[in-house]
């Protein structure tokens, strides 16, 4: 018989050798939610919104980013930037024609990310606001494990001392939410509860060593799964084994892949809790970090650790090398933001290498809109549930642009957002994009943001 209102904080516990806690959290599964699948059941309350900054540095070339034509389904197209998001197509809002108001020569990756998160200048070195996703958390993180999560495919940067270069995420002026390079400490942090050996605890070093053993922290938990198993109904079973497997194949993951670009180490080689791949070394923004980044983001999501997360593929003005996607016809092993972006000649319809790397950071964003595409949510998907607000900190990185700004909102925020238009607001402030997204997400304030980036009212037509 299938268990009748399971608790949505239900996670499956389980103890390491070491005696560190492991807890597994679950998905929305039937028998936590109401019949039609839109509250939970043992409360009555509706199923929480979910949040996500996806933020690329370097902007794009708007000539090859904006579509055509405005309207909805058919009435417009997805351009050749944008193509790579073809199959979440029904699920983008795009919203093109903004102006960064509150760019300032000289500073313009800088305050161009702080407008296009914060809606606020710099003072001196740092913001001096709230960037949007902790704007979004206060009103929806509840009680999830995590008010918001922060990480990032790329360190890559420049060295400049701003705040706003080395995250996008701000709690207030000068409080930043940095972001976790490292998949394998973000797997930690979602599940593990580790305390490290003493040095001279012959008990503990005993511990250590069987620990090394244990290649899963899902070997920790099988025993309380399987009871769980017996107490659910077909499809949640179903549910159950699928995602335990998906955490099983990103452990796997995180296990091969090279750790700083060297050779593959078997998890059994070192610790536990060592991680198997560290932070990209390299400045290359690699496939398979975006990857599990994407993965483990979609986890944490699904299973409410958190509601709200800033996903930095790449940082402002990230002096990022994108060798990886050279060919026989395009050499891509240049600074991408210093000698591509600036230094390729043509205008901003036609930068070659340019449209390279755009397309390329549109293809890790996919996959992250896919996973969430493809996760069941209570009666819909995870991209229905969620609002991903996609931006940049410059419009045409050639020349610091601060026109037709690079905004979409992916995701229906619940059935707020219908999905498949294109929205033009020429000239109009980027800050209202922000005002219309803390608005969706349910911001009761009227305006948003500080000097000339405060706005007093949200975008029209955007929201249902």
């Amino acid at each position: 018989m299938a268990i009748k209102a399971l608790n949505r904080r239900t996670v499956l516990r389980g103890l390491l050798a070491t005696g560190a806690g492991i807890s597994v959290p679950l998905p929305l599964l039937d028998a936590m939610l109401n019949e039609n699948g839109t509250a939970l059941a043992a409360t009555g309350a509706a199923i929480g919104p979910l949040y996500v900054t996806w933020f690329f540095g370097n902007g794009s070339l708007p000539g090859s980013w904006k579509p055509a034509s405005t309207g909805a389904g058919a009435a417009w197209q997805l351009t050749s930037q944008l193509a790579p998001l073809t199959e979440v197509k029904s699920h983008l809002t795009v919203v093109s024609g903004l102006q960064g108001a509150l760019v300032v020569s000289g500073v313009e990756h800088p305050t161009g990310s702080a407008a296009a998160t914060t809606g606020s200048p710099l003072n001196g070195n740092s913001v001096r606001g709230r960037s949007i996703d902790q704007v979004v958390a206060d009103i929806i993180a509840g009680d999830a494990p995590f008010k918001s999560l922060e990480l990032g495919v790329t360190p890559a940067t420049p060295g400049g001392p701003q705040d706003s270069l080395h995250t996008v995420s701000h709690r207030g002026p000068a409080a930043r939410n940095n972001p976790e390079f490292s998949p394998q400490a973000v797997f930690d942090r979602l599940f593990k509860d580790y305390s490290p050996p003493m040095e001279g605890d012959p008990a503990a070093e005993e511990a250590a060593k069987l620990a090394r053993v244990k290649t899963s922290v899902l070997d920790a938990v099988l025993a309380d799964g399987a009871a769980l198993q017996q107490r659910l109904g077909m499809n949640d079973r179903q549910r159950v084994e699928a995602h335990l497997d998906g955490i099983r194949e990103i452990e796997g993951r995180l296990q091969t892949m090279p750790p700083d670009g060297g050779s593959t180490v078997p998890a059994a080689c070192g610790e536990l809790m060592a991680p198997s791949v560290g932070s990209d070394t390299r400045s290359e923004a690699p496939r398979e970090v975006n990857s599990v980044m994407a993965q483990l983001t979609t986890l944490a999501l699904a299973c409410e650790r958190t509601r709200v997360a800033t996903f930095m593929f790449s940082l402002p003005a990230a002096h990022v090398y994108y060798r990886h996607l050279s060919d026989g016809n395009t050499n891509m092993n240049d600074d991408f933001h210093d000698t591509i972006c600036h230094g390729d000649a043509g205008d901003h319809f036609s930068q070659p290498r340019v449209e390279k790397g755009v397309i390329y950071a549109m293809e890790c964003l996919n996959e992250f809109l896919l996973n969430m595409k493809n996760t069941q949510h209570g009666s819909t998907s995870l991209l229905d549930a969620a609002l991903v607000y996609v931006t940049s900190d410059t419009a045409w990185g050639k020349t610091h642009g601060k026109d037709d700004w690079p905004v979409l909102l992916a995701g229906k925020a619940g059935g707020k957002l219908r999905g498949d238009e294109h929205h033009n607001f020429q000239g109009e402030n980027l800050s209202r994009a922000l005002l219309t997204v803390a608005q969706i997400m349910g911001y009761t304030e009227q305006e948003f943001g500080i000097d000339g980036g405060r706005v007093t009212a949200a975008l029209p037509g955007i929201s249902v």
